[in-house]
């Protein structure tokens, strides 16, 4: 695959990858048609919930995408009954009301405001939705791409090693979650020994290459102050998720931490990645037909889609 092309990201990393690991139960087609040339759409109702998150907290999710509404809930008959005579008198129908989980998510995008206001973080139009791109310092002809959801901005963090805290420059990844304290799945915040990082290593390696490859992406060069240069080279700007849950109002802030260790296994990943990619471009991305992964598959049109489950 052409890497300039189709830069790779943590997302397709996460396709193929899990922690380091290479995953059994994908389907290489599904991969190629909704991840690598994007000709059919996979959104699931959690993705949507984050898009609309993002939309409310930061104003756009990734892309420039704005979600501005979810699934309502059913109308009644009496509201179906309205809603008949609005359409006759050509006025706009009326909505469902909206679900439990969408209000909290707008008392989430609340609260974010405020509290992002407590820890100084700056949000302007500029620095949210950030893509970078950066040649893999491994082959120049491979680039690697991210879209960071606030970056730069200011933080104020707790010191290593003292109740201290002092402001200092961040990039933050926001995440939405129903149950911040789940142990389960592979977004599991309650167990953060049990997730892949490689969003978290993705995002410090970018940042912390970008003073040397500016040029690549001209609509930082106003972001990218002397000072805020000198401190990435001086490994002073730390990643951080902060991850809100909408089943209970809650909220937490993880560092991803970054030294020479985890760079050399961003690298092994990267490489890895590059090679499983290659291997299944080079079979033509065929399919790997199985029930729990057809069922959910926008590629409706595949003559080997295995609709029958067996057990």
């Amino acid at each position: 695959m052409d890497f300039k092309q189709r830069p790779l990201n943590q997302s397709l990393i996460g396709r193929f990858l899990f922690k380091g690991e290479e995953r059994v139960r994908i389907c290489p087609k599904k991969i190629y048609c909704v991840d690598i040339i994007k000709s059919h759409d996979h959104t699931t109702d959690s993705m949507l919930k984050g898009s609309y998150f993002e939309t409310l907290c930061l104003g756009k999710g990734a892309g420039g995408k704005t979600i501005t509404d979810l699934e309502r809930k059913k109308l009644t008959k009496k509201q179906v009954e309205i809603n008949e005579l609005r359409t006759i008198n050509g006025d706009p129908p009326l909505k469902g009301e909206k679900t439990m989980d969408q209000l909290r998510i707008e008392e989430q995008a609340i609260r974010f405001k405020q509290l992002a206001n407590k820890y100084q973080i700056v949000l302007n139009e500029y620095n949210v939705q950030v893509p970078i791109t950066i040649p893999w310092e491994k082959n120049k002809d491979i680039l690697i791409r991210g879209e960071l959801d606030i970056f730069p901005t200011t933080m104020y963090t707790k010191n290593e090693g003292s109740n201290e805290y002092t402001l200092n420059p961040a990039i933050v990844d926001l995440k939405l979650t129903a149950n911040l304290e789940s142990t389960f799945g592979e977004w599991c915040w309650g167990a953060m020994e049990e997730m892949d990082l490689i969003q978290g290593f993705t995002y410090n390696y970018l940042v912390r290459r970008l003073p040397d490859h500016v040029d690549l992406n001209p609509h930082v060069v106003d972001l990218m102050t002397k000072p805020l240069i000198n401190l990435i080279n001086h490994n002073k700007i730390n990643f951080y998720y902060w991850v809100f849950s909408y089943k209970k109002l809650d909220d937490k802030i993880i560092q991803v931490k970054w030294d020479a260790m985890k760079q050399e296994e961003f690298h092994q990943v990267i490489n890895k990645a590059i090679s499983v990619i290659e291997y299944w471009e080079e079979l033509g991305w065929p399919t790997k037909p199985e029930y729990s992964v057809c069922k959910y598959c926008p590629v409706t049109e595949c003559i080997d889609r295995e609709t029958i489950q067996t057990v």
